[in-house]
C-alpha cells in the first residue's frame, strides 16, 4: 500500500500575510495625513482653490529678466503693444509738427490728424498727381521738400498709406486702384529716401486701393476727398535711434 504523502504546513499563518498589507497601508494613511495636516489650508473650499490656483499661477509664471523686453495689453480678441510714448507727450509733440506745417506751402491743403499713438499728414491726391497717374506732377516735389524738417528731426517710423475713390482708373497704365494707390505710396517714399536722404529703414509704403475710405463715395466732392495720401507717423522709434520722439 502506498504510503501517504504528508503536505508540508506554513511556516507562518497566512493571515499575517493580509494583516501586514493592512498595517502597511494604514501607515501610509497616516502618514500623508500627518504631511497634509502641515500645511496652512484655509477651512473654506472655495479658499482652497483659489490657494491651489495661486500655487500654480506661480508656478508657471513668467518673470521679468533684465534686458529688452514688450509689454502686452489686452485687447478686444487681440493682443496690443503697450506703446512706447507716453499720452502725455502727444500733445506737445503735435503742436510742434503742426506748426512747422504752417510754414510749409500749400500748408492749408493738409489736414492733420493726431492722437497717443499716430500723428497722421493728409494730403489730397490732387496736389501730388494727376488723374490716374503715379508720377509726382510739377510742383509736388517743392511742396514734400517743406515736410522734410518735419520728419527729418524724427527717428520714428513713418508709414506712406495710398487711397483712392471707388472709381476704376480709366486712362491708366493700372488696371485697378489697388496697383495704383500702392504705385503712389512708393513714389512718395522714394522722394524721401533717394532724393532727401532720409533713412529708407524708417519708411514703409502701402495702398489700401479704395477701401479706406473717409466718407462715402456718393458724389464728386466726397470722391475727392477719398482720393488722398497720408503720411502716417507712428509712435514708434526706430531701434538704436537717439533722436526726438513721443
Amino acid at each position: 500500500m502506498a504510503k501517504k504523502r504528508e503536505v508540508s504546513k506554513p511556516s507562518a499563518e497566512l493571515w499575517y500575510v493580509s494583516y501586514g498589507d493592512l498595517v502597511t497601508n494604514m501607515l501610509c494613511f497616516f502618514v500623508m495625513m500627518f504631511a497634509y495636516s502641515t500645511f496652512d489650508t484655509p477651512p473654506n473650499p472655495k479658499e482652497r482653490l483659489g490657494t491651489l490656483g495661486e500655487h500654480l499661477m506661480n508656478a508657471f509664471a513668467v518673470f521679468d529678466v533684465d534686458g529688452t523686453h514688450r509689454h502686452l495689453l489686452k485687447g478686444q480678441g487681440a493682443l496690443l503693444l503697450k506703446p512706447s510714448a507716453k499720452p502725455e507727450e502727444a500733445p506737445r509733440i503735435v503742436k510742434e509738427v503742426r506748426d512747422k506745417l504752417l510754414k510749409v506751402p500749400m500748408s492749408n491743403r493738409m489736414k492733420v490728424i493726431s492722437d497717443d499713438q499716430i500723428i497722421k499728414i493728409q494730403i489730397p491726391a490732387n496736389v501730388l498727381f494727376d488723374s490716374g497717374q503715379a508720377t509726382m506732377k510739377q510742383g509736388a516735389e517743392e511742396f514734400l521738400t517743406g515736410l522734410v524738417p518735419v520728419l527729418g528731426q524724427l527717428d520714428n517710423y513713418i508709414r506712406i498709406d495710398g487711397h483712392t475713390d471707388n472709381e476704376p482708373p480709366r486712362v491708366s497704365v493700372y488696371q485697378s486702384n489697388w496697383e495704383l494707390s500702392a504705385v503712389r505710396a512708393s513714389a512718395v517714399v522714394r522722394f524721401f529716401t533717394e532724393k532727401m536722404h532720409l533713412d529708407p529703414e524708417r519708411f514703409s509704403a502701402q495702398g489700401f486701393g479704395e477701401f479706406r475710405p473717409e466718407v462715402p463715395n456718393v458724389d464728386k466732392e466726397s470722391r475727392e476727398k477719398n482720393r488722398r495720401v497720408e503720411i502716417v507717423i507712428l509712435n514708434r522709434k526706430k531701434i538704436g535711434s537717439r533722436g526726438a520722439t513721443w
